[in-house]
């Protein structure tokens, strides 16, 4: 009796050691196992439609005003007045600084009068020279004398053309002591204040202006796309779109107005400008902007939400759902789905256009958040919303793959 009484604890635990063993391994081949059946997925899908798309460039843009002119002082002085305030708008020839100009005003006036003087000694010699020439006839005058009065009276004209030459330097100083707008734009910071002794050397503007209407967009065009931007512009430019970045806003429209006759090496793109007319000053110097243009004609293309379309290793795919046995809200499964790879043509406000691979109404899983493997059972959501990566879908750009 004490034989068996010692045994039975020992057959007991081999017994729960033998039931885990064999759960264990039924675990491994149950449902949702590597090796068992995975149950059916609840995914929204949807039909491929054709709709008409254009290959469209997206890239990244600065804004850079049209004209940007630094005024720096063409003479040495003290600044008197400032007619304008930092930032405004300004007209091309209106007055933004004035100088001292009594040191210049003086220097004209010293030039009037050495002109004046330079009159009165040319009529002087040419009096004299009538004189001579009169004389000599008679004999009073040598002509040794004649010539030299001569001699005198071209070199008092010559004087007149001198002290005018001067007059004018003079003048031209004096002008540039008022200090005009070269071009209209808008004003930047001051580099100088109110009683700032300037000079021309002054590394320091006094005052930067920027042109903005029109105003630029400087962008990259990739060195596969140059004969695209080329035809483009030979044909007036066509249409060019700056959105706010990251919203995809449309804050203009323009057109392409310059392409750069050589690829960097650097970045092996072609540095392109477009030109909007900017009226409301909505695009500003600096700033960064999503730029876009059309690369071609439009023709149809399959289309497909942005959640429809993921990244794959090798190439861009899509979950196809192939029909089933079954009926949705059954006990078993209606779908399969199966991967297939696509050609995307590309992206444009949270759509994706399809080359290849996919044929319209073809039923496809938008659910961007699926995990899906090849030949799963699926259940489609009745009327159900797509789940989109990230909660949100993808803001409005194009972009050609």
């Amino acid at each position: 009796m004490r034989v068996r009484l010692k045994a039975k604890p020992a057959l007991l635990l081999g017994a729960l050691l033998l039931a885990a063993c064999s759960g264990g391994e039924e675990g491994k081949g149950g449902p949702g196992g590597p090796g068992g059946k995975r149950p059916p997925q609840l995914v929204a899908a949807q039909a491929a439609s054709m709709a008409d798309f254009a290959p469209t460039l997206v890239a990244l843009g600065t804004v850079t005003p049209s004209q940007s002119v630094a005024v720096r002082p063409r003479a040495d002085g003290e600044i008197i007045g400032i007619a304008f305030r930092e930032g405004d708008m300004v007209r091309a020839g209106q007055t933004l600084f004035r100088l001292d100009p009594r040191t210049a005003r003086a220097n004209v006036q010293q030039a009037e009068a050495e002109l004046k003087g330079a009159i009165a000694a040319e009529r002087r010699a040419t009096l004299d020279y009538e004189r001579a020439e009169a004389l000599v006839t008679k004999g009073f005058v040598s002509a040794a004398a004649r010539d030299l009065a001569r001699a005198n009276a071209w070199s008092a004209r010559s004087s007149i053309d001198t002290a005018r030459a001067q007059l004018d330097a003079a003048r031209v100083q004096l002008s540039f002591l008022t200090i005009t707008a070269p071009i209209s734009g808008r004003t930047g910071e001051l580099g100088f204040r109110l009683g700032a002794n300037v000079r021309q050397g002054d590394a320091t503007a006094l005052v930067t202006i920027n042109q903005l209407s029109p105003i630029h967009v400087r962008f990259l065009v990739p060195a596969a796309n140059v004969q695209q931007a080329r035809a483009l512009l030979a044909a007036g430019g066509g249409k060019v779109v700056a959105r706010l970045q990251g919203s995809g806003q449309v804050l203009a429209t323009g057109r392409l107005v310059f392409l750069d006759n050589n690829v960097d090496p650097g970045n092996g793109g072609v540095a392109a400008r477009a030109e909007f007319d900017n009226p409301g000053e909505i695009l500003w110097p600096g700033a960064i902007v999503d730029v876009e243009f059309p690369l071609g004609a439009a023709r149809p293309y399959v289309a497909l939400p942005e959640g429809a379309v993921q990244t794959g290793r090798d190439a861009p795919f899509v979950w196809m759902v192939t029909s089933g046995g079954g009926k949705p809200g059954a006990g078993k499964p209606a779908s399969k789905v199966e991967m297939r790879d696509v050609v995307v043509a590309g992206r444009l406000g949270g759509t994706v256009y399809v080359a290849s691979g996919i044929q319209p109404g073809e039923k496809v899983v938008v659910d961007a958040l699926a995990r899906l493997r090849d030949g799963d059972a699926v259940r489609l959501k009745p009327g159900g919303k797509p789940q989109m990566a990230g909660g949100a879908p993808a803001a409005a750009g194009g972009s050609a793959d």
